[in-house]
C-alpha cells in the first residue's frame, strides 16, 4: 500500500507541474497577443465607398466632387502610395501639402503643391500606368471621376 502512495503521489504531482507549465505558457501568450491589441489606440474608420474627395472651399467649383470608391484600392495597394505621410488621417489639402488651391502662373499649375495636379498626377497616372501593364484599371478621362451635373427634368 505504501508503494501505491507513494507512486500516486509522483502522478499527481507530476501532472500539477504539466498544469502549472501549460497554465504559465496560455498567460504568457494571453499577455504577448491579446492584451496589446486591447490597449492599442483605436485606428479612425476607413472610409467607405462614399467617400467624396472634396474641393476647397476658396475655390470656383468647375467640377463635381470626386467620390472615390475606397474598397476597390484598399488591400491592393498600400496606403502610403496616396497618404505619402504615414498620418492617413490629414488631409491633402492641408497647409504643408497640396496646400495651393488658385495657381496665379503657368508655373504653379505644374507645382505638385497645386492640389488637382497632386490628384491628377497620382490617380491618372497610377490608372495608365495599370492599362499599360494591361491590369485592370480606373478612368483616365475627365467623366470618369467627375460626374456630370444632372440635367434638370423639363
Amino acid at each position: 500500500m505504501f508503494f501505491f502512495t507513494q507512486t500516486y503521489e509522483k502522478e499527481v504531482k507530476h501532472i500539477l507541474k504539466k498544469s502549472i507549465l501549460a497554465s504559465l505558457v496560455v498567460s504568457a501568450l494571453v499577455l504577448a497577443f491579446v492584451l496589446p491589441n486591447l490597449f492599442a489606440a483605436q485606428a479612425p474608420p476607413l472610409p467607405g465607398d462614399d467617400f467624396i474627395i472634396p474641393k476647397p472651399e476658396c475655390i470656383e467649383i468647375k467640377e463635381l466632387s470626386i467620390p472615390f470608391p475606397h474598397s476597390v484600392h484598399i488591400g491592393q495597394y498600400d496606403c502610403a502610395v496616396c497618404h505619402h505621410t504615414t498620418d492617413v488621417t490629414a488631409g491633402c489639402m492641408d497647409a504643408g501639402c497640396h496646400d495651393l488651391f488658385v495657381p496665379a502662373s503657368p508655373e504653379e499649375r505644374r507645382d505638385i503643391r497645386f492640389f488637382e495636379k497632386a490628384y491628377h498626377d497620382l490617380c491618372i497616372g497610377c490608372h495608365r500606368d495599370l492599362r499599360k501593364a494591361q491590369a485592370p484599371a480606373g478612368p483616365v478621362a475627365c467623366v470618369g471621376c467627375h460626374p456630370k451635373p444632372e440635367e434638370p427634368t423639363r
